[in-house]
């Protein structure tokens, strides 16, 4: 989807304050005059190019090779992770791009450009409209379900989503402090880490705390109201670190489907009201949900659901210039709300009983012991048999099944099921395809 509805021009940044702070970066509150007269000097002085892949994993130098790019005229690429095939795809699509870090790579494709976050930025630029129509990112999905395909992001599609989520997660008008654990290449991480401290007076720290000790002191060097943009694996992690956590007042969950009774042990633990997003990369967020009260999800407003011939839903409206196709089996209630049934490749159905991917998925992680783990559908199995891989240290094979029977019809258990000391999963919890399957060839008897 590359169209706008309307050609106007929009804000590339928040226009009132601009001394109130954007970043919080090595304990340095960085206020939007100074990052904004970075931005333009780094603009200056990035090479002619059509596009970029962004790999900057400080958000700092990540939000400023954004912006940048854009004042440029060029287009932020935003690779679904920084394994080398992927890389080398990407050169090869984009031969004449560049691409742009925060640190000297090794064995790049293409040549590099390094961000330099402590530009003097010793004036500021002033205001900067974009046309509505401009494409200035492009995302790719993860791989999860196959091949990553490409999206186009104009600046209309991204600011007007981004202002939906803004009202939606009350927000707007408000000055608060934001901490992401997710990478700002995702859909989710550049929507709520990047885009809207950009288009609120929002502030985020640029750092992306992975161990749950580095999450702990990140959010304790924040102002309060705090908030936390992380995943379900992330945050489980958290819970089981077993910390005494700082007051947080919001949290903001995506990528894979929460648990209930996850979500309210995230309350109890953080203090604060934890709302799950659902949306895609094509769709961006558009529905979220308070995940420890309800099952069913509320629609973004403009929205609207479009039910196929085939069973499948579009989404349509709101930011989005296109009905878009989703990929989730939604029951929908004619009010804006719905609830998912699984995606179409994950529904299962096996001597005569149905089931999906996704709820034995939250089946086998509520299990007391279970750390992580995911069903898999063998693509060859005939008949079918459902494999598991299971992260478990302290459970044998044999507990765990005992503990599925208790929740799972019996055609469902996994066979085999193999313990497995970690998941390779990528900086957004996903397990993209080849991954995994790389994976099962390694541990599976010949």
């Amino acid at each position: 989807m590359t169209g706008d509805r309307m050609d106007e021009a929009l804000p590339l940044m928040w226009g009132v304050g601009e001394d109130s702070v954007l970043l919080y970066h090595h304990g340095q509150a960085l206020s939007r005059r100074h990052f904004w007269a970075q931005a333009w000097q780094l603009a200056e002085s990035l090479p002619q190019a059509g596009a970029a892949i962004n790999l900057c994993e400080d958000r700092h130098a990540f939000l400023l090779g954004f912006v940048a790019l854009i004042l440029r005229g060029q287009v932020n690429l935003l690779p679904p992770d920084r394994v080398t095939h992927t890389l080398k795809g990407l050169a090869e699509e984009y031969p004449g791009s560049y691409f742009l870090v925060d640190s000297p790579q090794v064995d790049l494709p293409l040549p590099q450009y390094q961000v330099d976050s402590s530009l003097p930025g010793s004036a500021s630029a002033g205001h900067f409209s974009l046309s509505s129509t401009q494409r200035v990112a492009t995302l790719f999905t993860s791989g999860s379900t196959g091949h990553s395909l490409p999206n186009h992001k104009s600046w209309g599609e991204l600011y007007r989503g981004t202002m939906l989520t803004s009202q939606v997660l009350g927000l707007t008008g408000r000055t608060v402090q934001l901490l992401a654990t997710v990478p700002p290449q995702h859909m989710f991480g550049l929507e709520t880490s990047i885009l809207l401290p950009l288009l609120n007076d929002l502030a985020v720290e640029s750092g992306r705390p992975f161990y749950p000790g580095d999450v702990q002191a990140s959010l304790q060097g924040l102002p309060q109201p705090r908030w936390l943009i992380s995943t379900p694996l992330h945050l489980r992690a958290c819970l089981r670190a077993g910390l005494e956590w700082p007051q947080v007042e919001g949290i903001v969950s995506a990528t894979a489907p929460l648990e209930a009774e996850l979500a309210a042990e995230v309350e109890a633990g953080f203090g604060g009201t934890l709302r799950e997003i659902y949306g895609s990369t094509e769709t961006g967020a558009i529905a979220t949900r308070r995940t420890s009260h309800q099952s069913s999800w509320q629609l973004h407003p403009g929205l609207g659901l479009l039910p196929q011939a085939d069973g499948s839903c579009q989404v349509q409206g709101g930011h989005l210039a296109e009905p878009v196709s989703l990929g989730d089996r939604l029951s929908v209630d004619g009010e804006g709300r719905f609830t998912l049934a699984g995606r179409e490749m994950d529904l299962l159905k096996i001597a005569g009983k149905r089931a999906s991917l996704m709820d034995l998925n939250q089946q086998l992680l509520a299990i007391a012991g279970v750390e992580d783990g995911l069903f898999v559908l063998p693509e060859e199995a005939e008949p079918k048999r459902l494999m598991a891989l299971v992260v478990a240290p302290e459970l044998s094979e044999q507990q765990i099944l005992a503990a599925l029977r208790e929740r799972i019809d019996a055609v469902f258990l996994p066979r085999p099921l193999y313990r497995v000391a970690n998941l390779p999963r990528n900086a957004t919890g996903k397990l993209p395809r080849e991954v995994l399957w790389a994976l099962i060839r390694s541990i599976k008897p010949a």
